[in-house]
């Protein structure tokens, strides 16, 4: 299921990387929850929400002119898939430049994503997953 479930994901992310945020994605559970840490002021939380484009999205990539995601790695462990995220964005009005490090922790059941949480921090991620930092 690991190889799978990477390859699925890893489409997800070719699309964030265009800074395509508007498919719905058929590995996607249907009661899937998402959102962010405790990380992001503001935006933390997960919840069920299962419209495609959401106000919690819309407000995340509003200030953004460009906002892109890219996965550099994947850690796999148990029913987690913690991607090593590099996010990418240039500020609306400001022209302000962000290239940090980041991770997605992606929870699976049955070959489907049940849940998702941004983190800015990996460790946080991967020590969510279970895996020693």
């Amino acid at each position: 299921m690991a190889e799978d479930a990477v390859a699925a994901i890893r489409r997800v992310y070719d699309e964030w990387g265009r800074g395509n945020w508007r498919p719905r994605w058929e590995i996607y559970a249907d009661d899937m929850e998402w959102g962010w840490s405790d990380e992001f002021p503001g935006l933390a939380g997960v919840y069920h929400d299962p419209a495609e484009r959401n106000e919690r999205l819309r407000e995340w990539l509003s200030p953004w002119e460009h906002w892109r995601c890219e996965a550099e790695d994947f850690v796999v462990k148990g029913e987690y898939v913690v991607a090593l995220c590099r996010y990418r964005g240039t500020g609306k009005g400001s022209g302000a430049v962000v290239d940090e490090e980041g991770a997605h922790l992606w929870q699976l059941r049955g070959g489907k994503v049940i849940r998702l949480v941004v983190y800015a921090d990996r460790a946080k991620a991967l020590a969510e997953a279970g895996v020693a930092v």
